[in-house]
């Protein structure tokens, strides 16, 4: 639990006492001047003066009095009154007070833009006057009540006609919400959007009064843009004239353009001619990887990360899979771009045969994101997941499946 007299300070205050993508809020004591702790990472999400970043779509009215943003929305009104952010986020931690006077609300986060009177979708954690569900997480267009609390437990926390203060983490496909120091509901490795508008709700064919305040961010996202680095911040893992710096007993051999290619042998098959498989010769933690690959038709390969024994790299690492699957409608955990027997990418992104694909691959503590042809197709919590166990080191590989595939141009930046 969040003790309400630490959630009165600063949202980066209280909540983080040091940038960590994958750790739950941090809380540690601070003295009213937040001594030892630069609040410059917080952003006003409200000015307190005008609706500023903020737009208004139909139905309802908002407007600020005395710092307070309040809605209102006559019953007739069959739209969702909505106040949306211009900007949208991902991973953040957003802090703000509430006082719901009448009818239903909601504080929208990761949400998009819809056709007809509900005008958005993504989820909402929950806000009502009676406290029905407060603090619970709705998928408005989607899957409906995603995680709300117990009636027992809202009457231990609600104040009802009173400021009541929300606390929203959301970290990759992680969210927990807290209502006046409490944890109301957590999702742990969801399947909903990643990334959307910050919105304000009056539900529609209620009357409505709903006043907010002091609505603040720490947004994380920005701390991770591992997909716009400049090539100058990466270190080439190939030299381009031999395998230096690598171990194999298979047949990879250097090509001309910094390309490094498998070309089976006669009688060799399979996957588990493991020593064939190429192995850098030093461990490697936190990185971001970046590399081209293309493959034959029937291509197979995979990159391999984290391997704690080059000979046993399938059960002590884990592999971002390399196939020939273009065109598969939805791909799964074995399909290219799926962590194999672990995730599934959320988007088929894999060129055809004979084509060059990219991979971004950050990597770091437990959280796995890995962009595919400019399209992130992996946001994983390896701490949620059978791979939990595997190590926070290891070898970085790429898999001899006897069939032709070609990488070129692999480089990586350490983040240790």
């Amino acid at each position: 639990m969040i003790t309400k007299s630490i959630l009165s300070h600063c949202l980066c205050l209280t909540l983080m006492s040091s940038y960590a993508i994958d750790a739950k809020p941090q809380l540690k004591p601070v003295d009213s001047k937040g001594t030892g702790q630069s609040s410059a990472s917080c952003q006003k999400l409200f000015d307190g003066k005008t609706l500023n970043g903020w737009e208004v779509l139909p139905g309802g009215e908002w407007k600020v009095e005395n710092g307070i943003i309040v809605g209102q929305q006559d019953k007739t009104e069959k739209r969702h009154g909505m106040l949306l952010s211009k900007k949208t986020y991902t991973d953040f931690i957003v802090k703000l007070k509430y006082k719901s006077l009448k009818g239903n609300s909601g504080f929208y986060f990761r949400t998009g833009r819809d056709e007809g009177n509900l005008s958005v979708k993504g989820f909402q954690a929950e806000i009502d006057e009676g406290g029905v569900n407060v603090g619970g997480i709705y998928e408005t267009s989607g899957r409906h009540w995603v995680a709300r609390p117990s009636e027992e437990k809202i009457k231990t926390f609600y104040k009802k006609h009173q400021w009541n203060e929300m606390v929203i983490r959301a970290v990759g496909k992680d969210t927990t919400v807290y209502v006046n120091g409490v944890e109301t509901v957590e999702l742990k490795n969801d399947s909903g959007r990643t990334e959307g508008h910050f919105g304000l709700q009056l539900h529609g064919g209620q009357e409505m009064h709903v006043e907010y305040k002091d609505i603040e961010i720490r947004d994380l996202s920005k701390k991770e843009d591992y997909s716009k680095l400049k090539d100058s911040e990466f270190t080439p893992l190939f030299n381009g004239k031999d395998l230096t710096g690598w171990k194999t007993t298979g047949n990879w051999v250097v090509e001309p353009g910094n390309v490094v290619t498998i070309k089976p042998r006669k009688g060799e098959h399979g996957w588990k001619r493991f020593a064939d498989y190429i192995m850098t010769k030093r461990k490697y933690g936190n990185f971001v990887l970046k590399l081209d690959f293309k493959f034959e038709k029937r291509g197979n390969s995979g990159v391999f990360m984290r391997v704690a024994d080059p000979l046993l790299p399938v059960t002590t690492g884990f592999e971002l899979q390399i196939l020939d699957t273009h065109g598969v409608e939805k791909p799964g955990k074995h399909d290219g771009g799926g962590i194999i027997a672990t995730s599934a990418p959320s988007k088929n992104m894999m060129k055809p045969a004979g084509e060059w694909n990219q991979y971004i691959i950050f990597l770091k503590d437990s959280r796995l994101k890995v962009t595919l042809n400019g399209e992130q197709i992996q946001d994983l919590d390896i701490s949620k997941t059978d791979l939990k166990d595997r190590p926070a080191k290891g070898f970085i590989g790429f898999q001899d499946e006897a069939k032709r595939v070609w990488y070129r141009n692999v480089r990586i930046k350490e983040l240790d």
